[in-house]
């Protein structure tokens, strides 16, 4: 969650498996309870694997915030 409401239109994520390639996601939007919280639909499941995801968030005050996580999906 963020510290300001997020603006979806220039807010976004990248997914790249464990060869590096890229997962397809749904477009971004903001959660509308929440305005804080970008929500990124994965459009298939994942199968069982690390992942990298690049973020990128761009606040209604137009301050940009970027970032990086990993995770992994059990079996």
């Amino acid at each position: 969650m963020f510290t300001e409401d997020l603006v979806a239109k220039f807010s976004g994520l990248t997914v790249k498996d464990q060869s590096g390639h890229p997962i397809e996601t749904a477009s971004p939007s903001v959660d509308p309870n929440h305005k804080r919280q970008l929500v990124v639909p994965i459009a298939n499941p994942l199968p069982p694997g690390t992942y990298d995801v690049d973020w990128h968030a761009v606040s209604v005050d137009t301050h940009r915030v970027t970032g990086h996580f990993s995770f992994k999906v059990g079996q």
